[in-house]
């Protein structure tokens, strides 16, 4: 029996997960159901070799899976947080804002002793 190359196998799919990405943000103005195909696909790769997506979970919806353009979803920024809401499926994502050096954060609060 052959031993699996892991290492191998997800190179090429964090290869294959970047070009459907670039294809998806390249198309989905013309063709949306086709760019929605290309973000199921990226997913399903990324989940089937443990691939993290990292940032580029913001550029599609998460119930939907329809990519983010615009007229198709709302952006509003409050206190603690970016809400961006799909105008596709009405999915509303909550992205928490922190400060950049968790120290600077920590700094300024008032200590009683």
């Amino acid at each position: 029996m052959l031993k699996r190359e892991k290492r191998l196998e997800k190179r090429i799919a964090r290869e294959r997960i970047e070009i459907l990405f670039d294809l998806m943000q390249r198309i989905k103005g013309e063709d949306y159901e086709l760019a929605r195909r290309y973000v199921e696909l990226a997913r399903r790769i990324a989940m089937r070799y443990r691939i993290r997506l990292g940032k580029l979970k913001m550029l599609y919806c998460k119930k939907c899976l329809y990519p983010y353009k615009s007229g198709r979803f709302r952006v509003r920024i409050q206190k603690s947080r970016v809400i961006i809401t799909c105008l596709n499926c009405g999915y509303v994502r909550r992205i928490p804002i922190r400060p950049k050096n968790i120290k600077d954060g920590i700094k300024n609060r008032k200590v009683k002793i």
